[in-house]
């Protein structure tokens, strides 16, 4: 029979889905049986037997043929168990050369053919798990799968301590000791009952060893291994023959000069053997992969060494594809490898890299080619990137570099790789295409330069210095900033064993962040910005001046709805690192401002941050409010846990967590928790760099304690709690602190001199994060199609804030709530423009009117002062204290920091006086050049400010608090509206008539409280009337002195009154601005009464008619 070479691959089982395939007699029984079968080795049997040794071993490539001439042999020498006298596989051997040797006159078939018990044992079926322990149940059931192929009966010829095992292994029921003597004590049981010795046929012996390498419990599994051989070899009395084949290999091809020790087998297997990287190339060589292409002497070093052939090339492709990824998946490299081009975590990167450097001490050149190495052949495993080396670099010098392309994107370079890794490469080009079609804004490269340092404490510097390097991302003659949009870079700097890990994002020259959508945002949450695709202003200008001002506590109050709660979410996202082996996120800030310096990038996703928001604080009683703060401080302990590795805390730490956790905690432990949080994530090296802390809504827990009755019995609790947080605590690095109200913070903190204020008084830093600017607003409307001749309007109702900056202020700050709320409403309108007060609705109002109310303000005359649009000065406290009743200057205080009134500055006071009506400020008899000249000679004092009401929005607030204030008071609004009507129809009896009534309807009390300032008073009703009727431009001058009048009094006044406006010629402004016909009115006021007399043009002064005068005399 002519027999010819085979296809390994025919050999391969069918339905076997082993990494491996293993042969099973029906296998072979149909190969023999075949016409084409392989090249008769049976002469391998002869040399086996005639073999000295007792032990055989064989080493050989992968498709060398081991399985199936160790199979051949089993099936040669095995009995028949059942008829030791029929010998089934006789006949396969009778036509084969081993047919034809003899041995002392006899044939090696006669004398050996199916005479001996095997045991044949195949390691490589046994599956390794994620643990030592769940690989040793493999392994049990591996053992017993063995034992029942021999039908052992246990009779009393065994004796009791095998007896035992065997039952013990039958059930499942071994632990590892007994495991290390299975296979012994199967060779003895076979050895006894059969009384012939035994041949051992071990197939991939070395499998469990090399592929537990990278593994955790590698040096367990070896251990066992070892005690599990010795025990079968130490005693060999029962043994025949033993044959054992292994593949001890690792791939590579191309060209390469490399040092060929002596292979020594007695250490191969050892792992600190193998670590030795030289010892792979004699490895290659002795499994036949690799030639030494100058001479055959592969014991002298520094040898060029080359693939043997063709066929090899290709088989090492499909070997080390397949073990990468073996290696990527199953032994979660997948998972170390994200850690680079998903979540960037410097310090896991950090932590493995270290834990897998070679330990032994190299030079300073050595040590960097090992740290390359060891990186460059873990991001070789991912299938879908590509390493990209320098084409010309010196070994000489102290950094290496490459690059990471995803294979989308390999075309970029021009092709210009590392062949090793560009398989598949040429499919790349037209998926390149599609995705730059359709996504331009993704392209990515990582860029990755490892330098050494002379000494360990310069680790950080060299991080620095590695991310320095090569400004221009030159690399290989080509510009990267010119290729991709997105470069992130990781500096590597080494020394010995450890190392830092520092990673920046750099973008391209052609980076274009991806186009807003036309959806408006009106919430607080970052995340669903970028998540849901919202349109929003880029405030990360607030990060830029956080990154470079440091180490700092900063206390920041605006009012309601101006952005604190956004910003400080912003801020989360940016710092916050990553702990989750996803991408998500790492493009929120790609082509914001943050991201036009490279190094603020660098801060990106790095530290741990813990925020609290109090704004939901409900609480009605002191112990409800303590159970708020647990819950708060318990969530966040919650959040924390899942970002480390818990168990790495101390047991007595891990004990107070829990309790902290589960909201068992004593008042003391309460106050110092969050410090004790800060102190374990750093402590135990989770992270390093220090923690940030943001708490939102500080003032909400105070001011909730004080409107409740227990602000007492709190305060010392949050002053404790922060205190802790932020005064002398190491491991912080920086903190904000944000509210409405700047109630007393610095009494927290006795002794704490870092922390920074910045209100709406004073903000040299963060003055144009909160509130739209004009140029914001510009953008805002061009984006979603709001005509500009719509700005006058916008500007009336939303801006006038203003914020103080050193000795000037900023101004023209819009309300983002109120301009977010007008968008969503009126996009893409053209007219017809929606105008509401979004921001005055959108909370409850119990201040305001709590200070309306208390502070008597529908009667005070500066208020009312403000309404008419003026610019009037008054008194600021720096510092507010919660109090029942507030004096004068603590009211003015809480409505600027709440957003009612805002600042303004002397040339804006200056304007408003140059621009007040002579005309109708003359309808309240006041003496307008001496007001304005006594206005103007007025000076700012200590805690004196030029405020105003901002805009129509908040002017309208205060219109329906004034007239809800005066409901009580009024009881019939058409007193004001028949007065008004009055004036314009020139009804003089009208006008007395509904003025008189008018005042009859008000207290006694807000008449004459103070007897002193009755013009005052007058002054005051008659700027109630007009604001209702929204005339602006008024203003109330000081009391001219008068006193007590009668009725002919009231008319002489009023006749006074209307002569000086004559005399003083106040209509000729109006006469040159073409107003011909003008009415004159004079009224005259005594306690709960009035007169008002009225001159039209030239004709006589005319007074309320008798009857009428006889009516108000009553």
């Amino acid at each position: 029979m002519k027999r010819s070479n085979e296809n390994e691959n025919d050999f391969r089982s069918k339905n076997n889905k082993k990494k491996r395939k293993i042969i099973d007699k029906e296998e072979l029984i149909e190969k023999f049986l075949c016409s084409n079968f392989y090249i008769d080795k049976t002469l391998l049997i002869k040399d086996f037997i005639e073999e000295k040794s007792s032990i055989i071993r064989v080493i050989a490539p992968s498709g060398y043929g081991k399985t199936v001439n160790l199979n051949m042999l089993r099936y040669f020498f095995e009995m028949n168990y059942k008829d030791e006298n029929n010998n089934e596989n006789k006949k396969f051997f009778e036509k084969l050369n081993i047919a034809k040797e003899t041995k002392d006159g006899e044939s090696y078939i006669d004398l050996y053919q199916g005479k001996f018990p095997v045991v044949y044992i195949n390691f490589d079926v046994i599956l390794l798990e994620e643990s030592f322990d769940e690989t040793i149940e493999n392994f049990k059931s591996f053992i017993q799968s063995l034992y029942n192929k021999y039908n052992i009966i246990i009779d009393n010829n065994i004796k009791i301590y095998e007896k035992e095992m065997i039952k013990k292994i039958l059930d499942l029921n071994v632990n590892i000791n007994n495991l290390v003597v299975s296979i012994s004590i199967l060779c003895k049981y076979l050895y006894n009952t059969f009384k012939k010795k035994i041949i051992l046929l071990i197939d991939n012996y070395d499998s469990l060893i090399l592929n537990s390498l990278n593994t955790t419990y590698f040096d367990k599994l070896y251990s066992f291994h070892q005690k599990l051989l010795t025990n079968i070899f130490e005693n060999d009395s029962y043994i025949f023959k033993s044959f054992i084949t292994d593949m001890d290999y690792l791939l590579q091809n191309g060209f390469i000069e490399k040092s060929i020790p002596k292979l020594s087998y007695f250490k191969m297997l050892k792992k600190e053997y193998i670590n030795n990287r030289d010892i792979i190339w004699t490895l290659f060589i002795k499994c036949g992969y690799l030639i030494i292409a100058d001479n055959d002497n592969i014991i002298s070093n520094n040898k060029k060494l080359k693939i043997r052939n063709k066929e090899i090339k290709e088989f090492i492709k499909i070997k080390f594809s397949n073990w990468k990824n073996k290696f990527y998946k199953y032994f979660k490299y997948s998972e170390i490898i994200d850690l680079f081009i998903k979540n960037y975590d410097e310090e896991k990167i950090q932590e493995f890299l270290e834990n897998s450097i070679n330990k032994e001490n190299y030079s300073p050149n050595e040590d960097l080619n090992n740290w390359y190495a060891l990186i460059y052949s873990l991001l070789s495993l991912n299938n879908e990137y590509v390493i990209v080396t320098k084409n010309k670099y010196d070994e000489k010098n102290n950094i290496r570099e490459l690059l990471y392309v995803h294979k989308d994107y390999l075309d970029r370079l021009n092709n210009n790789c590392d062949n090793n890794n560009n398989s598949n490469s040429n499919n790349s080009n037209e998926s390149n295409k599609k995705n730059d079609q359709f996504n331009p804004y993704l392209s990515e490269i990582f860029y990755i330069t490892i330098n050494v340092v002379p000494e360990e404490n310069r680790i950080k510097e060299g991080c620095i210095q590695a991310l320095d390097d090569n400004e221009k991302f030159l690399f290989n003659g080509l510009e990267l900033k010119n290729i991709y949009n997105k470069i992130i870079k990781f500096g590597i700097s080494v020394y010995g064993n450890k190392c830092g890990v520092i990673y920046e994002i750099n973008y391209g020259n052609k980076f274009k962040r991806k186009e807003m959508a036309t959806k408006v945002y009106c919430g607080e949450n970052y995340d669903d910005l970028y998540e849901k695709g919202y349109y929003f202003i880029d405030k990360t200008r607030m990060i830029n001046k956080l990154i470079e001002k440091g180490n700092a506590v900063y206390l920041i109050t605006r009012p309601r709805r101006f952005g604190k709660s956004l910003n400080l979410k912003m801020i989360q996202n940016f710092f916050e690192k990553h702990t989750k082996g996803d991408s998500k996120g790492n493009d929120v800030f790609d082509g914001l401002e943050v991201s036009k310096d490279r190094k603020n990038m660098r801060e990106c996703h790095k530290y741990p941050v813990i925020y609290l928001n109090f704004k939901d604080n409900e609480s009605k009683t002191y112990e409800s409010a303590i159970m708020y703060l647990k819950s708060k401080i318990s969530s966040q302990f919650k959040y924390q846990r899942e970002k480390i590795d818990f168990k790495k805390l101390d047991t007595s730490d891990q004990k107070l967590w829990n309790k902290i956790e589960n909201e068992e905690e004593d008042m003391n432990k309460l106050n110092e928790s969050i410090h004790f949080l800060c102190q374990c994530l750093i402590e135990k090296k989770f992270y390093k760099r220090k923690c940030i802390v943001l708490i939102d809504e500080y003032d909400k827990i105070l001011i909730n304690s004080f409107e409740n009755g227990y602000y007492e019995m709190f305060i010392g609790i949050v002053r404790s709690f922060f205190s802790n947080i932020f005064k002398g605590n190491e491991y912080l690095y920086f903190g904000i602190i944000t509210g409405c109200l700047g109630l007393e913070l610095k009494t927290f903190y006795s002794g704490l001199n870092n922390i920074h204020e910045h209100t709406l008084l004073s903000d040299h830093l963060f003055y144009d994060c909160y509130g739209f600017t004009e140029s914001e607003l510009k953008k805002f409307l061009s984006h979603f199609e709001i005509p500009l001749e719509e700005e006058d309007k916008i500007q009336k109702e939303y801006n006038g804030y203003s914020c103080g900056y050193g000795n000037r202020i900023i101004k023209n700050l819009y309300n983002p709530y109120s301009i977010m709320k007008f968008i969503s409403n009126n996009k893409n309108k053209k007219d017809d423009h929606l105008f509401k007060n979004y921001w005055f609705s959108s909370w409850s109002d119990n201040i305001l009117n709590k200070i309306i109310k208390e502070n008597e303000f529908s009667f005070k005359k500066d208020f009312l002062s403000l309404l008419y649009g003026n610019v009037i000065i008054v008194e600021i406290k720096e510092i507010l204290t919660l109090k029942k009743n507030y004096l004068k200057d603590e009211v003015w205080t809480v409505l600027l920091h709440s957003g009612y009134i805002t600042l303004s500055d002397k040339e804006g006071y200056k304007q408003n006086i140059k621009e007040m009506d002579d005309q109708i400020v003359k309808l309240l008899q006041n003496l307008i050049k001496k007001y304005k000249n006594n206005q103007l000679n007025k000076h700012l004092e200590n805690n004196m400010y030029y405020i105003k009401i901002p805009n129509n929005e908040i002017f309208n607030c205060f219109i329906a608090k004034l007239k809800e204030s005066l409901k009580n008071e009024i009881k019939d609004d058409n007193y004001i509206n028949n007065f008004i009507n009055g004036l314009f129809n020139k009804d003089i009896d009208t006008i007395n008539s509904n003025l008189n009534d008018y005042l009859t309807c008000l207290s006694q009390y807000h008449l004459f409280a103070n007897e002193k300032d009755y013009e005052n008073v007058y002054q005051v009703l008659l700027m109630q009337i007009f604001i209702f009727c929204k005339i602006y431009g008024l203003n109330a001058e000081k009391n001219n002195g008068s006193e007590n009048c009668d009725d002919n009094l009231l008319h002489k006044e009023c006749e006074n009154a209307i002569n000086q406006i004559i005399e003083k010629k106040y209509k000729m402004k109006h006469e040159k601005n073409g107003y011909s016909s003008f009415i004159i009115y004079g009224i005259t006021f005594w306690k709960k009464t009035c007169r008002i007399e009225m001159k039209i043009n030239n004709n006589d002064i005319k007074g309320p008619s008798e009857s009428l005068k006889s009516n108000n005399n009553n």
